[in-house]
């Protein structure tokens, strides 16, 4: 896979868009339990925020709503995550103790 190569200034409010559909798409994901990769959301941030570290302030401005709307999405995706994660995190809890009584009292564990 090559790497995203930095938009034109013309290119980047659709560029910008493209990125908070993508990570709208990953949260959606995480919501339904799915595994999400999110390295191509990494390399697509980077890119983005060199090409409008780059421009002129002047040029910039205009796109911040665009840009405020991605940090949304990424909020959105960072609490999917971290729900996620504790949701994980405590069905590994519940199932250790089920396993350490079960052994207790000399069952069979089971394999749920």
């Amino acid at each position: 896979m090559t790497p995203p190569v930095a938009p034109h200034h013309d290119d980047l409010p659709a560029a910008i868009a493209d990125l908070a559909r993508l990570i709208g798409a990953a949260r959606l994901a995480t919501d339904e339990g799915q595994l999400v990769e999110l390295d191509l959301v990494a390399m697509r941030i980077a890119v983005l925020c060199d090409a409008v570290g780059s421009l002129d302030p002047v040029l910039a401005k205009p796109l911040r709503p665009a840009l405020d709307a991605v940090m949304n999405e990424l909020n959105g995706l960072d609490f999917a995550l971290r729900r996620r994660n504790l949701d994980l995190s405590l069905d590994l809890a519940q199932a250790d103790r089920r396993l350490r009584a079960q052994m207790a009292y000399g069952g069979k564990p089971d394999k749920s």
